[in-house]
This record gives structure tokens, C-alpha cells and sequence, in this order.
């Protein structure tokens, strides 16, 4: 794995600290994750503890009566968010902000304050200090000491015993993460809890921010880990300064959620195992933990959230992929367990690597695990159950090895990987594994005739296009007189995406009105970005990355996919749902998505003087612009909604179990 993707959603260290005051403030930023009541009363602590300190408070969308909070405690910094987006992601936007030379105290919702933290901040201006802590008190649980806020490092051995229910006891014991005493001020500590917790600004300027790759707290207990990794301390301070009250408690979660949580929690901490040791640490983890809940009594697995029986007589459904990324596949399979679900049926999406931030689009009732492609070991209740996975080696392993363990398991390949005119894209042992599925889903018929010609696949076929949601009615769009058209790419920034190629085709009619916006990220996007000529750089913008379609798509006249290599280019789909209209490359299912020239611009050959044929047709006549969209609109509310993808995979499932 690279770099790149390893730390893909890390918030990257701000750098210079020297100029930070030696004698710093300090901004109190609390997530509202607990409740409003809990929230309240953590609020006016802070008030009582600790006058005239700035209070940061993020929420979502989801915070139900916030705004009468909100009324009631004008002095606070609300931040509102859109959606889920997780607890990493909600504190650095907090942190982006609070005051830039004040250190940060992060403040559970819920923790009370019994003090002014004057220890805590004494420590917090020590030399390397990174994060300080106060004890924290909780009369409701008879086996918390309070310097429990303090814990050692986690280790593979001691993530299973947590698993297995045996966390904290005996305290001081080798597996225990639990200190025997309380550590003294002097005493570097592996790991301090997220309950208040004061940060150095200058650690945080030179460590970063918290990965947002994490959904939940132990985004903290990673950066800890950076911290100390780059010669940074962690310090308990001796004063019982917070109750920790209703942390972890407030209003009573749906099962679902629950259930959610604990799978977030099992992720997450493979994640930082990963992250501190290997792979192969959070595999053995995940894969452990799986074996210890197939050996739980059924009543323990119960009050675990396992599911033992089954939602409706309708089959189980277990999809896989290897990351929740922001790609069109990862989204298709999203969109697709989403439906399933609201249909009734029991969905399972299982990451064979890890989560991604598409986790916060997926409702709670689908259940959504990590486990290893060698593990595949999932709670399902009894009955029949089909897989559909990917055309990948991880998935396809999956398969092969969950397919064997019972006989009313289906396989179905839905393939993704976009396949090639002049050759094999699958090695021989991926080819030989997949032809063992029960069936293949493609997304148009020429997508299959590709691959069966050049790996001999054979079996059951059927074709499933992808979809996307169908919302309101688009507003009628009109290119602005006097305007350049606006012309949009939006995708992974890779060579055979070919953004270069369309930069030169357009230098080539340098003499019409248009503008360019690039939207993506990728391992290519440097050298490639470095090849737009000088003369067009003015007209030429890399914008880099989107979050999803809307933002990028906005305000696009065109949207044009010049790639060489495509299976099924769900942007298209994006952009017709839109109205927008679309030039493509006439490559695998691109002409019928297009209705072969009807709903959309269709370039052939893919080629710089191609392109800019059709491109200096399409400038000249801006004004058919809308048309075109409104057609393409039309075929993708007819064709391509994520309800007729779901009828079609349906039919897939249907098939495969009659037999």
C-alpha cells in the first residue's frame, strides 16, 4: 500500500511552530455527540471553571432541538455540519475555528468540570509536551479508578482480551491496558482518554490533525501515537478536575445503531493496530474476534448485536468490497445495500481492507464490517445467503473460502475493473477463481462481450447497469450569453483518465470561449498537471478534490469523460441526472449509456484530433447544450435509477437460488 493511500484522509501538520506565544490560551472544543442534555450541562461547567475561555461546539444536522441550545448559550461558537461525517473529521473542523495561537482542550459532551484544570495547564506548557489529562471521576462505576484516563498501549493480545469481555480486569495484569497505581506527573503515559483532554498547539501544528480515516475516538489514541513517535510526551495531571458523567451515555441508541457503534469500535481499532504494527496485527484481530463470537453462547451473542435470526424470509446479502472509498464502484455498492435494505432484506457490506468515509451515507440497519479476505467469518442468521463481490483478487479469495463453508451459499461477480480491447486485465489465478461463481452481473452487454473474449468466462450472465438516485426535477439549464461554456472533468487523477489528452485537444481551439475545471486527486496529478501549457493556464484550473459530485458538477455546461479505459463511468450518470450533458469517450458501456449518440456526445477514436473534432462542434453551437442534457436526463430516469439497478441485481439473486 502506498504513502498516499495509507494516510489518505490525514490532516496534514500546519508546520512553523516558532512563532506560537510561549504563554497561550487555551479554546474549549466539544463534539455534540451525547445528547443535548449532557451537552448543557458540559457547557455551563466550562462557564463556572473556566470563564471568558472561548466554547467551540460542532454539530450536525441530526442535533434535534439545537437551536433552542443554541438561543439559550449565545456566548458559544456553534459549527454546523452537514451529515455524519464522523468524530475525526467534526474536531478538526472545530479546530480550524478555534483562535490559531491557542492550545485546544477537547471536552467529551457530557464530561462535567469540577475545577479550573490549573495542573493541567501548567503541565501542558512543559517542555514536548503534547497532551495532558486530569484524573476523572465516575461515581457510577464501582471499578474506575480515576486515573483509568490514563491506559497503556494497545497490543494485539490485549485488543482480544477487550474482545473477549476481559478488558479491565485484573488491573496491572499484562494483558490489562489498566494501570496498577496511579502514574506519577513525571511518568510519560502510552495513551490518554478523549474525555478532556488538553492539546499543545504546537504538537498539533507539528504532529496534524486527527485521520479522518478513523469514524470514531480512536482518531485521539492514533494521534497520540504520532505524537509520541515524534519525541512528544503524555502526561497525567495529579487533580481529579472532571466527572466523567454521562460519556458514552445520553439518549438510549436503536439496536442498529448499537450495533453500528460496536462495529465502528472493532474497525477503528484494527485500524490503530495497523497503523502501530502491521496489517497482518489487525487481520489476526479482526479474525479473532470473529472466531470468538461464533464460540459465544447465542445469548451472549444476542446482547453483542449478532444477529441470529433473520429480518424477513427473504436471503441474507453480503457484499463486499475493499474500501468505502469515494469511487463510482464503492458507491454503487452502497447505493445498492441502501435499497436492499429498505426492501427488507438483512445486508451485510464487508471491507476487506478498511472502512472509508462513504460509511456515513450507509444507514445503520445495514450492517457493515471489516474482516480479512482469508477470514470470512460473518454473523449471518440461518437460511440462504448470496455474496456479491468485485473482480478483485481479495474479494474473489473471500468468495471462494465463504462460498465452501455451506450449501445454500450463492456467489455472484459483479465486475468493475474496466476491461480492455487488446488483452487480459484478470491473471490466470483470478480467471480460474472467478469462473467458479455462480453467476456474473455486468453492467451492459458490450461490457461482457469484452470479457469473455479475452478470458473465456462462461456461466450465467446477467446485466445489471448502475444507478443513481433520481431526485427532484432539474431546473431548466441555459448557457449564459456572453459566457464561456464551462466545461467540467471530474474523476480520479490517473493517466488513462486522460486529462492531458483533453487540454490539448482544447489548445487546439484556443480561438473559442471555453473554460476547463479538473476535479480529482490521484497519484498522477502533479506530472500531469505540470503539462498544461502556460498560455492556458488561465482557462485551465485543477481544482482538486471533490467532495462527490455536487460541488464539482454545479456549474458545468458540459461534463466531458475522456478516458481511454472505462467499464461504466458513473459520472455520466451524475451529470444526466443533473441535466448536464455529457461528452464521452466511446469506450465499453459508454455509447449505450449514451443511447449511441442520442443522449449524450460520443468520441471516437479517443485520440487528441477525435477529441477535438467533436469538442469544436460542440463550442459551436453552445446553444443545443441544453437539449442534449435534457435527453440524457431523460434516458438515466428511465434506465439508470438506483430502484431498476436493484430490480436487476434482484433478478441475479432470484436466479442463482432457484438453482
Amino acid at each position: 500500500m502506498t504513502r498516499e493511500m495509507d494516510r489518505a484522509y490525514l490532516k496534514r501538520p500546519a508546520g512553523e511552530t516558532a512563532a506560537l506565544p510561549a504563554d497561550r490560551s487555551l479554546a474549549v472544543l466539544i463534539v455534540a455527540d451525547q445528547g443535548l442534555d449532557p451537552l448543557e450541562r458540559s457547557i455551563d461547567s466550562v462557564t463556572a471553571q473556566l470563564p471568558g475561555l472561548p466554547v467551540y461546539v460542532y454539530g450536525d444536522e441530526t442535533c434535534t432541538g439545537s437551536s433552542e441550545l443554541e438561543a439559550r448559550r449565545p456566548a458559544v461558537h456553534w459549527v454546523q455540519g452537514a451529515g455524519n461525517v464522523g468524530f475525526a473529521a467534526a474536531f478538526n473542523a472545530l479546530v480550524e475555528h478555534a483562535p490559531g495561537d491557542a492550545d485546544l482542550l477537547l471536552l467529551s459532551a457530557g464530561a462535567h468540570l469540577l475545577g479550573p484544570l490549573t495542573r493541567t495547564r501548567e503541565l501542558l506548557r512543559g517542555p514536548h509536551v503534547a497532551a495532558v489529562s486530569p484524573m476523572v471521576g465516575d461515581d457510577t462505576a464501582p471499578d474506575w479508578a480515576p486515573w483509568d484516563v490514563a491506559t497503556r498501549r494497545q497490543t494485539l493480545t490485549r485488543a482480544l482480551i477487550a474482545e473477549a469481555g476481559r478488558a479491565d480486569s485484573p488491573r496491572g495484569a499484562p494483558f490489562s491496558r489498566l494501570y496498577t497505581r496511579q502514574p506519577p506527573e513525571s511518568q510519560d503515559v502510552d495513551h490518554l482518554a478523549g474525555i478532556c483532554l488538553a492539546i499543545s498547539r504546537a504538537a498539533w501544528n507539528a504532529v496534524g490533525g486527527l485521520d479522518e480515516e478513523f469514524f470514531g475516538h480512536e482518531a485521539v489514541a492514533d494521534w497520540q501515537d504520532r505524537a509520541r513517535a515524534a519525541g512528544w510526551r503524555l502526561l497525567l495531571a495529579d487533580e481529579l478536575a472532571v466527572d466523567r458523567g454521562a460519556v458514552g451515555g445520553g439518549e438510549s441508541a436503536p439496536a442498529a445503531e448499537t450495533c453500528r457503534d460496536r462495529d465502528l469500535v472493532r474497525a477503528n481499532t484494527a485500524l490503530l493496530l495497523e497503523h502501530q504494527s502491521s496489517v497482518h496485527h489487525a487481520d489476526a484481530y479482526l479474525a479473532g474476534g470473529a472466531l470468538m463470537r461464533r464460540l459465544r453462547r447465542p445469548d451472549r451473542n444476542a446482547a453483542h448485536g449478532v444477529r441470529t435470526t433473520r429480518r424477513s424470509g427473504l436471503p441474507a446479502i453480503v457484499i463486499t468490497t475493499n474500501r468505502l472509498v469515494y469511487g463510482g464502484a464503492e458507491r454503487q455498492k452502497a447505493l445498492l445495500a441502501t435499497e436492499l435494505d429498505r426492501r427488507g432484506y438483512d445486508v451485510t457490506i464487508v471491507c476487506v481492507q478498511r472502512f472509508g468515509p462513504l460509511i456515513s451515507e450507509i444507514a445503520p440497519t445495514v450492517r457493515v464490517v471489516r474482516q480479512p479476505w482469508w477470514a470470512p467469518m460473518i454473523d449471518l442468521p440461518d437460511g440462504p445467503a448470496v455474496l456479491i463481490t468485485a473482480d478483485t483478487n481479495t474479494e474473489a479469495g473471500f468468495a471462494t473460502l465463504w462460498r465452501a463453508a455451506a450449501r445454500d451459499r450463492r456467489w455472484l461477480v459483479a465486475p468493475h475493473v474496466p476491461p480492455a480491447e487488446d488483452g487480459p486485465i484478470y491473471s490466470r489465478p483470478l480467471t480460474a477463481a472467478m469462473r467458479r461463481a455462480d453467476g456474473f452481473i455486468v453492467l451492459a452487454q458490450r461490457h461482457w462481450d469484452m470479457l469473455a473474449a479475452q478470458h473465456r468466462l462462461w456461466g450465467r450472465r446477467f446485466i445489471a447497469p448502475n444507478g443513481v438516485a433520481a431526485g427532484d426535477e432539474p431546473p431548466p439549464r441555459a448557457v449564459t450569453v456572453g459566457e464561456p461554456p464551462r466545461l467540467v472533468m471530474l474523476s480520479r487523477i490517473v493517466e488513462h483518465k486522460n486529462p492531458h489528452l483533453l487540454i490539448e485537444a482544447l489548445a487546439d481551439l484556443a480561438d473559442m470561449p471555453w473554460t476547463l475545471s479538473i476535479f480529482g486527486d490521484g497519484p498522477d496529478r502533479e506530472r500531469l498537471q505540470a503539462l498544461t501549457p502556460a498560455g492556458l493556464r488561465d482557462r485551465v484550473h485543477w481544482r482538486g478534490w471533490s467532495a462527490g459530485p455536487g460541488p464539482a458538477l454545479a456549474d458545468a455546461d458540459l461534463l466531458c469523460v475522456p478516458s481511454r479505459s472505462e467499464a461504466f463511468p458513473v459520472v455520466i450518470l451524475e451529470a444526466m441526472a443533473r441535466a448536464i450533458p455529457v461528452a464521452a469517450s466511446a469506450v465499453c458501456a459508454a455509447p449505450e449509456m449514451l443511447d449511441f449518440g442520442r443522449a449524450g456526445f460520443l468520441v471516437e477514436p479517443v485520440s487528441v484530433s477525435g477529441w477535438r473534432e467533436h469538442l469544436a462542434k460542440i463550442l459551436a453551437d453552445p446553444a443545443a447544450l441544453p437539449a442534449m442534457g435534457r435527453s440524457g436526463f431523460e434516458r438515466m430516469r428511465t434506465y439508470y435509477t438506483v430502484e431498476a439497478m436493484t430490480d436487476a441485481y434482484l433478478e441475479a439473486i432470484g436466479a442463482v437460488l432457484a438453482n
